[in-house]
């Protein structure tokens, strides 16, 4: 029996595992409980994580689309092929005719996360999609705003906070990570309210976080915008802001003032309607919050997948700020790790203006709306996409108007996915190209790390070999942009031949990783970090780094003086945001004839639309929850409905049938489905797909109505009506 220690590749928060294998096959995933950084937070979608490695619908070769059906090829072909394919379309009609799609797999596979940019840049496409455009694109909206850097996340100092303030975020189920990690975060946050903190959630579901609360409070979804300027605004009103206790925070007085001046011109009444929560409650909530020793307030993805989403995120910045909970003790810091993101930049993460062709966009931390993907594919024209590769991903259920999306990836001249499956996004692709499973590979992702809330790194171990015949993401990608003749590095041609001598040595050599390689170039992102040596990370089987390191405060505003910068809290276009929403109506018109928000919620043993041909295994009848929608038993007299009954749920986009569960856990006007379901898994040698059980809630979703600055659909609150069926028409 082998065993082999290494990280976790589903999440931000990388749990050490031990890994027990036999005959080059897997036979038990466990937490690593000597790993001291993390392992606390192992859950069942690593435990049954490497059920994906022998199942029989996995692709372990290139098959290649003929007729209606999949038939097994090499990577020769494949890479011949869609270098000729991809070739002509961009030599016809230029580079952004072919665009691209990464999923979440994709931001934790630091090999093809890195050789996919690398092909991009070098085929010169601007036209990128990926999945942080239904969730995170609020957060890198905010921090470019405030920061000018997209990808600044603040850490929380949970082991001394005094108070929690969680708005649309559940913990005990998603884990204390959301561009950047906690390891052991909800655990430790609960020891801090047996202490004596106070843990206030503010969600319209009373989740599991929630019931282990001090205090729930359930507004409306899409108003925690209002919720948080009240508080804001009672805040000024009675002196209880502190940045004048706060050297590092008098560059943003004149910023303040401003937003000062709008709550000025409010009133709590009309907020306090708008978030449907008593003034009451709202002066207690600011009161606590302004007068705790120490304090945080963090929001989430559940408030960033609403249309008021960048709005609130920023407010929660404002409230943070203005109260000094910004590189304060018990409250929020900024974190260097293996790298510095801030000072990094543009090395990193370059700039671009790209914006999208049809509606003008500039894209958003690098990319464009996955809400627009659909009709640049199908609206012809110049600049029209017509080649697409998806790298690990699967939108069509994920993302919004799901049969819109379908429809359109049907129409490209060339469709590549790669991915361990094929999902149902990737029924209409030409090549299907295997993905790799984290469980197969040897590597450090350097930007994972860079997200830590103290040094740390760790090195992720091979428990198992790829298949044979099977190539990691990396050496496809890398080998696809030297069939085409683009440039793989620095945009130099030149540098090709030396890339291909490499790749031929680490042929005779038997070892992949003495060719250009992932391994290689984290190797010099590290070194330009300073913090580790590459020969202590090699040798620390369970990591680097200790978690509950007292965090050094001051870093973020030091960081950005050397940068001959400052904290921007009040930016024009978020001001403009603000005062758009506070002059629009009290409700929004749609709730006449949809009366109901559909928000979402994620279960602890499903990763969004992927896992679940591991996590779903072993599954009983009664755990599959995907045809249920849940309401309070006020809106379910109010609408004459029953706990058991079969409905129709519809919207502006479409319809699907559910089952009502009455619940006093969801506040009236409110109902909640799980994402992730009615999704399948197909066999491509055989055609056979199996869906995982119940419907995919996100087709009710609209790719038209988005925030208008993150152009983040309304993944929660999405305006829905519910009727009854009959019995059989629900069969």
């Amino acid at each position: 029996m082998k065993t082999t220690f290494t990280q976790c590749g589903i999440c931000e928060q990388a749990c050490g595992l031990k890994v027990s294998s036999e005959n080059n096959k897997v036979v038990k995933v466990e937490p690593d409980k000597d790993n001291h950084f993390s392992w606390r937070d192992y859950c069942i979608k690593a435990g049954k994580s490497y059920l994906a490695l022998d199942n029989p619908k996995r692709i372990t070769k290139p098959m290649k689309r003929v007729g209606d059906g999949y038939v097994e090829s090499t990577y020769e072909e494949a890479i011949a092929d869609i270098s000729a394919r991809f070739g002509q379309i961009i030599d016809k009609h230029g580079a952004n005719a072919l665009a691209s799609y990464t999923g979440n797999p994709n931001s934790f596979n630091f090999g093809s996360a890195l050789f996919h940019t690398m092909f991009l840049d070098a085929v010169g496409t601007q036209n990128r999609y990926w999945v942080g455009s239904i969730d995170q694109n609020p957060m890198h909206v905010v921090s470019e705003e405030v920061y000018g850097n997209a990808w600044v996340s603040l850490m929380p100092d949970v082991d001394h906070s005094d108070y929690f303030l969680f708005i649309g975020m559940n913990p005990q189920i998603s884990g204390m990570n959301w561009i950047g990690f906690v390891p052991n975060g909800w655990k430790r946050i609960l020891a801090r309210k047996k202490a004596g903190a106070k843990l206030v959630v503010v969600d319209p579901r009373r989740t599991e976080c929630a019931s282990k609360a001090s205090q729930h409070i359930a507004p409306l979804p899409e108003s925690d915008w209002a919720l948080l300027l009240a508080m804001i605004k009672v805040i000024f009103e009675n002196g209880w802001q502190k940045t004048k206790e706060h050297p590092a925070l008098a560059n943003v007085a004149s910023d303040l003032a401003e937003i000062e001046k709008i709550t000025g011109a409010t009133s709590i009444e009309s907020l306090s309607e708008r978030c449907d929560i008593s003034q009451e409650t709202i002066v207690q909530l600011a009161k606590e919050f302004a007068q705790a020793d120490k304090a945080m307030a963090i929001a989430r993805t559940g408030v960033a997948q609403g249309r008021n989403g960048a709005l609130a995120l920023w407010l929660v910045k404002v409230l943070n700020y203005i109260t000094g909970r910004v590189e304060s003790e018990g409250g929020l810091y900024y974190s260097i790790s293996v790298l510095n993101m801030l000072a990094a930049g543009e090395s990193l993460y370059p700039k671009s203006d790209a914006v999208s062709r049809l509606k003008g966009n500039k894209n958003i931390a690098g990319a464009h709306s996955l809400a627009e993907l659909p009709d640049e594919i199908t609206t012809k024209g110049e600049g029209h996409i017509r080649a697409l590769i998806m790298n690990s991903g699967n939108p069509v259920v994920s993302g919004p108007n799901g049969d819109k999306l379908d429809a359109a990836l049907e129409q490209l001249d060339c469709f590549v996915a790669i991915d361990l499956f094929q999902r149902e996004s990737h029924r209409h692709a030409h090549w299907l190209i295997p993905g790799d499973h984290f469980l197969e590979r040897n590597e450090v992702n350097p930007l994972l790390s860079a997200l830590s809330p103290a040094p740390h790194v760790q090195m992720t171990r091979a428990a198992v070999d790829l298949p044979e015949g099977t190539q990691y993401e990396w050496e496809f990608l890398r080998d696809l942009t030297l069939a085409m003749n683009k440039p793989l590095l620095m945009g130099k041609s030149w540098l090709n031949p030396l890339v291909k001598a490499s790749i031929a040595f680490s042929k005779v050599s038997g070892n992949k990783h003495h060719a250009l390689s992932p391994l290689f170039l984290a190797k010099m992102l590290i070194k330009s970090g300073g913090m580790f040596k590459w020969k202590d990370i090699k040798k620390a089987e369970h990591g680097l780094g200790e978690p509950e390191v007292r965090p050094k405060f001051g870093t973020l505003f030091d960081t950005l003086e050397a940068q001959n910068t400052k904290v921007n809290i009040a930016p024009d276009s978020l001001l403009a945001q603000l005062s758009s929403c506070l002059q629009a109506p009290l409700r929004d018109s749609d709730l006449t004839d949809y009366p109901l928000q559909l928000i979402s919620r994620r279960r602890m043993n499903m990763m969004n639309s992927w896992s679940g041909e591991t996590s779903m295994q072993g599954m009983s009848e009664k755990d599959i929850s995907g045809d249920i929608i849940e309401m309070n038993p006020a809106d379910g007299e109010r609408f004459s409905l029953e706990d058991g009954q079969w409905v129709m749920v519809n919207s502006k986009t479409s319809q699907v049938k559910a089952r009502v569960k009455l619940s006093d856990n969801v506040r009236p006007s409110v109902a909640v489905m799980e994402h992730g379901w009615g999704t399948r898994t197909f066999d491509p040698k055989t055609g056979e797909g199996r869906s995982v059980g119940g419907v995919n809630r996100n087709v009710l979703v609209s790719g038209d109505d988005v925030d208008p600055l993150s152009r983040v659909p309304r993944l929660n609150g999405t305006p829905i009506a519910v009727s009854a069926l009959i019995e059989s028409s629900a069969a």
